[in-house]
């Protein structure tokens, strides 16, 4: 079992892609739109420029990349989370596409449990008080392309207020990972 530190960029976009899959199709229309606006206002971008780690240029050749493989394999992103990870979130273009998934759960996302799921696995983590943390497990079931959240007899999300509670019930899973809300 890994903790979510542990997940790499791509184990962490299958399971995304596993719980959200309708919001797929949204979220790489909105990385092309991203990536357009990269390529169509250099004047704006260029002079204002500050990232040290990477250049404009850089930048830009990652967002172009991330357009044509959007463009040439949209249909095999929606379908596929093996095909959806490994073509946008493996190497050097996770740098971009994640920037884009995090952009697109705080501002466009259809769900709000989306939203939370990206800021869960994407943003960083806030310090809390440690009386007021919720926990879900996340039962991985042989691989992050098969994950769930762990559900009651009802089919809700379990939340458990305790982690002492929240790893015992990970305990009881197919490779429990226990995740602070």
């Amino acid at each position: 079992m890994k903790t979510i530190e542990q997940l790499t960029n791509v184990e962490k976009a299958k399971i995304i892609f596993d719980l959200f899959k309708s919001e797929i199709p949204a979220f790489l229309e909105y990385a092309q739109a991203i990536a357009d606006k990269v390529s169509n206002t250099q004047e704006e971008l260029i002079p204002n420029w500050n990232n040290p780690f990477l250049s404009y240029h850089q930048w830009l050749s990652l967002a172009t990349t991330v357009n044509d493989t959007v463009s040439r394999k949209r249909n095999s992103l929606v379908k596929s989370a093996n095909v959806f990870a490994e073509q946008l979130f493996a190497g050097y273009l996770a740098i971009f596409s994640n920037h884009c998934l995090e952009q697109y759960g705080l501002h466009k996302a259809q769900s709000a449990k989306f939203a939370r799921a990206i800021s869960l696995f994407y943003l960083p983590v806030q310090p809390a008080d440690n009386n007021s943390n919720q926990y879900l497990v996340l039962e991985m079931q042989g691989g992050a392309e098969y994950a769930g959240i762990v559900t009651d007899v009802d089919g809700n999300n379990r939340v458990f207020e305790n982690r002492e509670d929240a790893e015992a019930e990970a305990a009881d899973c197919q490779d429990g990972l226990v995740v602070a809300i």
